[in-house]
């Protein structure tokens, strides 16, 4: 029979009971590696798979590929959701230029929409009622821009850099699996399977910030001015969220994210 328990062992047990079950799946992790708090829960969606969003006006506009190609619009303050109408299907990037909203497409398309989400005629190629361009880069997965280059990511994870008229991209990075891209002003953040990867517009990974496990699948990439914002494709619904990165710390791109706890909680 234990007689005398150290204070030493009893701070051990009671730590031990504060650490929630390991996950089933997934590699081991261990609470106090990262703080997820940094993320914050914006809304839980009934939107289809969200290929892209982009802030418009303070709004965010969502675009989804399945079950079919639609706008929908997104209002922060209100918490308001409206469908806008058709998209292209298989949108899985965008960029707002403060006049015209830019889609890649999962193909090589480039089409161009105007501030009312029509599409931008007299350009391109003609599709349809759709007016595109050819991308030099197949499967695209991201897109941004700034100034007059383009940032395309595809789905090996090559970043390439293309302005609208050249046949072929000015350099490539790569940086691995890659998803949605924005542009806070200064550098780049790419939405991939190892979380946000910061890196700078010359192609240097500066870090990235890991995601929390969920029960979907991240795919939207978006920056307001102030905070970066993300779509999780759940099952049945979309699940928004925002973080402020100047709050979250940056981990090497080597390091595996190590916690698998759902961390962001819905009402």
């Amino acid at each position: 029979m234990i007689k005398y328990v150290t204070p030493l062992l009893l701070a051990a047990l009671a730590a031990s009971a504060a650490i929630p079950p390991q996950p089933a799946e997934g590699p081991p992790w261990h609470p106090w590696l990262y703080d997820y708090a940094v993320f914050r829960a914006e809304a839980a969606l009934p939107l289809g798979f969200v290929g892209s969003l982009e802030f418009v006006g303070g709004e965010l506009i969502l675009t989804t590929s399945l079950p079919s190609g639609r706008f929908h619009r997104y209002d922060p303050a209100s918490g308001a959701l409206a469908d806008l109408g058709d998209a292209p299907l298989g949108v899985s990037g965008s960029f707002w230029d403060g006049e015209c909203l830019w889609l890649a497409g999962n193909g090589a398309e480039l089409w161009r929409y105007d501030g009312s989400l029509k599409s931008v005629e007299n350009w391109g190629e003609p599709y349809g009622e759709r007016w595109y361009i050819e991308l030099p880069s197949w499967r695209q997965t991201g897109l941004a821009r700034v100034g007059e280059d383009f940032w395309l990511v595809d789905e090996l994870g090559v970043i390439y850099l293309w302005r609208l008229g050249e046949a072929a991209p000015r350099g490539e990075y790569i940086v691995g699996q890659g998803r949605e891209l924005a542009c806070d002003g200064e550098n780049l953040w790419l939405l991939s399977h190892r979380g946000i990867i910061k890196l700078t517009t010359g192609g240097e990974i500066l870090g990235r910030i890991p995601l929390p496990a969920t029960e979907g699948f991240a795919s939207g990439l978006a920056w307001d001015g102030e905070r970066l914002w993300l779509a999780i494709n759940a099952e049945d619904r979309t699940l928004v969220w925002s973080l402020d990165p100047g709050e979250a710390e940056l981990m090497p791109l080597g390091e595996p994210p190590e916690d698998r706890r759902d961390a962001v909680e819905y009402d």
